[in-house]
């Protein structure tokens, strides 16, 4: 079930990115929220990164992904991610091995919800196909939760540009 909804919910987003893009459709970030605690991959419920600081996120459980330069910033003002973008390696030996690249959704200082909606969509499509071959130990031992992390911001991030 979990590998089917995640999987839905990134071919949701390929349809309907330029429609939320364009303002005319939003994204229920809740049911992204929803989706990235099932996995179990973060310590803490996404709300409860939201308003944590960098130095909280960094002392306690960051993998060293993101560029974490503002200690005292909330987390939910973090202006990069880290996108999931490929995966290989091997399911039977339970080696997996993820690959990121940074995404800079503010490039010159302005906001490109479009660059985010892409880095939650790849992120899931990638997380889905690997739940749907392994067991949830294989993908939480071996995803970066800064990886992770960043699909919520991302999500947030879509919610706040909704909102304005």
């Amino acid at each position: 079930m979990r590998a089917q909804t995640v999987s839905q919910m990134a071919d949701w987003l390929e349809d309907h990115v330029p429609e939320i893009a364009a303002r005319k459709l939003k994204l229920d970030v809740q049911k992204i929220d929803d989706l990235i605690d099932s996995l179990e991959i973060l310590r803490h419920p996404v709300k409860d990164y939201l308003t944590m600081t960098e130095e909280q996120y960094y002392e306690n459980e960051s993998d060293h992904h993101l560029t974490l330069k503002h200690e005292q910033n909330q987390l939910q003002q973090l202006h990069d991610r880290v996108l999931v973008n490929h995966v290989d390696g091997s399911f039977t030996k339970s080696e997996l091995n993820f690959t990121y690249n940074h995404e800079h959704p503010y490039a010159d200082g302005k906001y490109d919800v479009t660059n985010d909606l892409h880095t939650i969509e790849y992120a899931l499509e990638v997380i889905g196909a690997v739940v749907a071959n392994t067991i949830m130990a294989d993908v939480r031992n071996n995803l970066s939760r800064d990886a992770v992390l960043s699909v919520a911001l991302a999500a947030h991030a879509v919610e706040k540009w909704q909102d304005q």
